[in-house]
């Protein structure tokens, strides 16, 4: 049976006025997803997974919270536990710019990744406080915004008992993510006292990787990459999307924000997949796993795609834009 993490980023990002508008209107829009043709956030996310009885992991954004709102965050914590999905912790240090008192006065910096070892302690302090202040429970896994995480940030979680992370990207290993000492990960690994559990990614064409996230693959190239993982015995496969990923025109100057219906007919394809494939794949969350007895597969190779599916897949993402 092959463990599938749907992780859900959830977060909202300030627009240019937001001192002005407060943030309400991007938590609205970036959050549960208020367009002008109905909502598509986190609250649509989960009416499709549990129409389909699937489990997802919302990361929710919590460095924010005293700029956000503890109420706002508290609300949203209740809301997706209360469907039965998992909270877990995502924290964006470029929060630290507007954030007064600051957990680290003074500094900025894009990723965590910029931090020493201690510092990057106190941020992940700052975030579970917050996040457990709004009520989550058993936060066990992290990932940094923009996967801009090092080596340095496994060790500042392990000092907070929080026991997986999952920020290895291996597609941004050259940009944001810090892990590239770690080399490409396709399984679970324990590292610096934390079980690494890798976002899972494929092959599209020769030499060139892409990460399993809902806008960026199309919905036949990720049911191929479950299957292959399935076949091949893998332990774990982590998707990746956002409360704002079924939008479109997000936040443009001259168009309102609307569905997007390439991604929402992905969404719904790739959970019917799941469903009808319960003998293969279990949607699980973090705080389902027993780290003992999470397997070392030395998986041999990369997943891998056909290149008539990229080829589709491209076709398809120019219609989207189009």
């Amino acid at each position: 049976m092959l463990n599938v993490f749907i992780t859900i980023d959830t977060e909202a990002w300030p627009s240019k006025n937001w001192r002005e508008a407060g943030l309400q209107p991007d938590f609205d829009l970036d959050v549960y997803g208020k367009t002008s043709d109905g909502e598509f956030g986190v609250g649509y996310q989960m009416d499709v997974l549990d129409a389909h009885q699937l489990k997802a992991v919302f990361f929710i954004e919590a460095l924010s919270a005293p700029i956000v709102g503890m109420d706002r965050l508290r609300q949203l914590v209740q809301f997706i536990q209360g469907r039965g999905h998992e909270v877990q912790l995502h924290v964006h240090s470029e929060w630290l710019e507007w954030l007064n008192p600051s957990p680290l006065p003074g500094r900025t910096g894009q990723n965590l990744k910029d931090f020493s070892l201690d510092e990057q302690a106190r941020l992940v302090a700052a975030g579970l406080g917050n996040l457990q202040a709004c009520g989550a429970t058993d936060v066990c896994a992290f990932r940094a915004g923009n996967y801009g995480a090092n080596l340095d940030t496994l060790a500042a979680l392990a000092r907070h008992g929080i026991r997986y992370d999952t920020s290895h990207n291996t597609c941004y290993l050259e940009s944001d993510c810090g892990m590239k000492d770690a080399g490409i990960l396709l399984q679970p690994k324990q590292i610096n006292g934390v079980c690494e559990i890798p976002i899972s990614f494929f092959e599209d064409w020769p030499g060139h990787y892409r990460h399993a996230q809902l806008c960026a693959c199309s919905a036949a190239e990720m049911e191929n990459a479950l299957m292959q993982a399935w076949r091949a015995g893998w332990f774990s496969f982590v998707l990746v999307s956002h409360g704002f990923e079924l939008i479109r025109d997000r936040k443009h100057p001259l168009r309102p924000a609307r569905s997007d219906s390439t991604v929402v007919r992905r969404f719904h394809r790739v959970c019917e997949f799941l469903n009808h494939n319960r003998d293969k794949f279990r949607t699980s969350g973090f705080s389902d796993l027993d780290p003992a007895a999470i397997p070392h597969i030395d998986a041999a190779r990369p997943l891998r795609s056909r290149i008539g599916r990229t080829v589709k897949r491209v076709g398809e993402q120019l219609l989207r834009r189009i």
